[in-house]
């Protein structure tokens, strides 16, 4: 080695050395290198339960802790301290200064952006006010969807956008919601500055949500008793949300470990990605119910239960309509509340339209999201009628929507036949979800920029565009039989 060094290094430069003698200088590094390293030899060491415990399980489960623990204790708090009966203003300045903490903890100076909206709502609810307008709503909503979207692709950093997105939609449904319901009247007037504030930085919902309308918001401010139920709910919750931590961070991953089966990698992608969307459904459950709020009950009675998903429906679904539903319990009813109803003079189809795009528009400029949403909006409407139409036509119970039990289809839902077809749809919803969730699994500089429309379809590519495939494929069933 050392004669052909004083050979080779003759020459001044890399480039003036031939190709042919710069060809065997590298082969010969090469030779020696695995020579010395052995690496020609070498195997990947064997999987290990025991040591994915502890570089996975152990660290995840204290980052978890320590992300979610301070926020559910000052939650705790502030409902220990609307037990002592403080005047209402003095709650939602306490409100406010919590939730205000609780935005500069998790996203530093990036504060500015949110309380920057939450200002101009107020001021745009002011003036809309003051001027007498009965379309509130319309107009918030018009103005703030503009101002994101001229936002996001004008001024916005990419990471930065992605990483307040979630508190930032929280903001902008609560401040719509707000302007509709003082149109509809459920809000008598519009409220004072700190009350406003308060409302908008609850700190029970600013950070993961849920969505709350300002009459829940409101009820906080009822007295009450410490209620053990209380206590035990908002600690099965918390735990709930660290188990979902645990499976989509280190079980998703080592599904199927063994195999090289694309489908079962999708699954296993899609499943990591539903996982960590129960963790922070459950997150917002426990922040929201340590804080107070909880879920009106059918006679007024009220129960210490606040559902924001309800991952047995999304992973063992009926349907896909149900799917869609379940995903996100207080989006749905907003959606549904304020968007489809207001756009149902337009038609349904229209009214649907109007929803997904008012869904997609909300989570950002995304492709990944839009293209998402879009196609399980179309796959929900192609179920909904073809079950629709089956339903009918064999007078059985195989609509989207599991039946009443007094409902009036002569085959029930025990019927073999019956329970067959259900089973089929059931697989078919999940054979969807495996295709829909599998890019949200990426590189981590990725995902904190967002996904764009090559990494989608990319995806997407690779499983053969099997899903829209199949989902046309249901539709012209559907046109033929209809």
């Amino acid at each position: 080695m050392d004669a052909m060094m004083d050979e080779d290094f003759q020459y001044e430069s890399l480039e003036d050395i031939p190709e042919d003698v710069l060809y065997r200088m590298m082969q010969q590094y090469q030779d020696e290198y695995e020579g010395d390293f052995n690496f020609g030899d070498s195997q990947p060491p064997p999987f290990s339960y025991a040591g994915h415990l502890e570089n996975c399980f152990l660290p995840t489960l204290t980052q978890g802790i320590q992300i979610i623990t301070p926020l559910v204790l000052v939650c705790l708090t502030m409902r220990t301290v609307s037990f002592t009966g403080l005047p209402a203003t003095i709650y939602h300045l306490l409100s406010m200064t919590a939730g205000l903490t609780a935005l500069s903890y998790f996203f530093e100076n990036l504060i500015i952006q949110i309380v920057a909206l939450s200002l101009l709502g107020y001021f745009l609810l002011q003036v809309a006010h003051t001027l007498g307008a009965t379309s509130k709503g319309p107009f918030t909503s018009v103005v703030f969807v503009s101002l994101l979207v001229a936002w996001e692709l004008t001024i916005a950093d990419p990471v930065e956008w992605n990483r307040i997105r979630g508190a930032q939609m929280i903001l902008v449904m609560k401040i719509i919601s707000l302007a509709f319901d003082l149109d509809q009247g459920v809000v008598s007037e519009l409220p004072d500055f700190m009350a406003y504030l308060g409302y908008t930085f609850n700190i029970g919902t600013v950070i993961f949500g849920p969505w709350i309308s300002y009459s829940s918001y409101i009820s906080l401010l009822q007295p009450g008793d410490i209620d053990i139920r209380w206590i035990l709910t908002s600690l099965f919750k918390y735990i709930q949300s660290l188990l979902c931590l645990l499976i989509s961070t280190c079980v998703a991953s080592i599904l199927f470990i063994d195999s090289d089966q694309k489908w079962l990698d999708a699954y296993k992608d899609a499943m990591g990605f539903r996982f960590s969307h129960y963790f922070v459904s459950f997150v917002s459950e426990c922040t929201a119910i340590s804080s107070g709020l909880r879920t009106p009950q059918e006679g007024g009675n009220k129960y210490w239960e606040l559902s924001v998903a309800r991952p047995w429906h999304i992973e063992l679904p009926r349907s896909l309509v149900q799917v869609v539903t379940n995903w996100n319990l207080p989006m749905h009813m907003w959606l549904k509340t304020y968007v489809f109803k207001t756009s149902r003079k337009f038609g349904n189809f229209a009214a649907v339209l109007l929803t997904y795009a008012a869904s997609s528009l909300l989570h950002g400029l995304n492709f990944q999201l839009a293209s998402v949403l879009l196609s399980l909006g179309l796959y929900s409407y192609i179920e909904h009628v073809l079950r629709q139409r089956l339903a009918i036509t064999f007078n059985a119970c195989i609509l989207a929507r599991k039946c009443k039990p007094d409902c009036q289809h002569s085959h029930k839902s025990n019927t073999p036949l019956v329970a067959l077809t259900n089973l089929g749809f059931s697989l078919l919803a999940i054979f969807h979800l495996a295709y829909l969730g599998v890019m949200f699994n990426s590189d981590s500089e990725i995902e904190e920029q967002g996904y764009g429309m090559g990494h989608t379809l990319s995806k997407w590519s690779n499983l053969n565009y099997a899903s829209h495939y199949v989902a046309a494929g249901t539709y012209v069933f559907y046109w033929l039989i209809k």
